[in-house]
């Protein structure tokens, strides 16, 4: 007898818990730790990040499962943001419409999910900001405005442009940091 995929993907989840286990249409994916390319965009954008969000009791948690519904796929972003008393699914699954902010960075593997499953996803299920940090295109994409299958806006700042987080957060993000570890130049 088959299994049902969820109750795979939480045997696996609890057998591999160093690894990124989610669902991809069906699938269960378990995905490696990032390079040390991929951390360091990752420690950057938490520097930028750590201020705004401390100051207004949030927290960010860099492994937690992204509830999209109960037949839905499973996502585990790079890092979420949360509000100081996010909704909670189980102890380890935030209700994606319980929220701040969503990131990715895109390895060699995860472009079309990152730019196109995941954004399908995600907007008509309420999560507010998706951010994608490509470092293969130099660029950042912040999906926004969200409502029915796809998000009302997308922004694109290439490396060294600012981009602006809307409110509540009205933070500019320094996009060279980003995507090179400096000022961009």
């Amino acid at each position: 007898m088959v299994r049902p995929l969820e109750e795979r993907f939480r045997t696996v989840r609890d057998l591999f818990p160093e690894f990124r286990v989610e669902t991809r249409r069906g699938r269960l994916l378990v995905n490696e730790s990032g390079t040390w390319q991929h951390n360091t965009i990752l420690f950057q954008l938490l520097f930028q990040l750590v201020g705004p969000v401390a100051a207004r009791g949030w927290e960010i948690w860099p492994n937690i499962t992204v509830y999209l519904g109960q037949h839905a796929d499973r996502y585990v972003p790079d890092l979420t943001v949360v509000p100081e008393t996010p909704r909670m699914e189980e102890d380890h699954t935030v209700h994606g419409d319980s929220t701040l902010l969503l990131v990715s960075v895109v390895s060699a593997s995860s472009f079309y999910d990152d730019y196109f499953v995941k954004p399908g996803d995600y907007s008509p299920n309420g999560v507010p900001f998706y951010l994608v940090i490509d470092p293969f295109r130099r660029e950042v994409k912040l999906f926004s405005e969200p409502g029915g299958k796809e998000y009302g806006r997308e922004t694109v700042a290439m490396g060294g442009e600012p981009l602006t987080l809307p409110d509540p957060w009205n933070l500019a993000l320094d996009t060279g940091k980003l995507l090179y570890g400096d000022d961009g130049a």
